[in-house]
């Protein structure tokens, strides 16, 4: 096995410690959990995880056995109706800009904040 194959991704961490794929995100934002990246992806090494949760002697053996399925990586959804609501939600902006033309998001994000202030 190379270090490569013993490298976590940000999901096989989540299924291994059960919690959400945004929380491991956020150890690993936060300094926690460290982690290599590569391009935009995240790899974690298993000791990292086992630090992580040092009760837990059966962890790293756990997500390096770990390897996800073809079953794991299907996403069941209506072509027809994800694409029916991508062209709505496209007419609607087009709709919106016509009648109020182009938006600016980053001021509009300011002066959402400076309401806050």
């Amino acid at each position: 096995m190379t270090e490569q194959d013993a490298l976590l991704t940000v999901r096989d961490v989540a299924r291994v410690c059960r919690r959400s794929e945004e929380t491991v995100r956020r150890w690993i934002w936060s300094g926690k959990l460290p982690s290599r990246k590569l391009g935009n992806q995240h790899f974690i090494d298993p000791a990292d995880v086992e630090a992580l949760k040092p009760g837990s002697p059966s962890v790293a053996e756990t997500a390096v056995a770990y390897r996800p399925t073809k079953e794991d990586e299907t996403v069941n959804y209506d072509k027809d109706k994800a694409l029916k609501w991508l062209s709505e939600t496209v007419a609607l902006g087009k709709k919106i800009s016509a009648r109020y033309g182009p938006v600016d998001v980053t001021e509009l994000i300011r002066e959402s904040r400076e309401a806050l202030r």
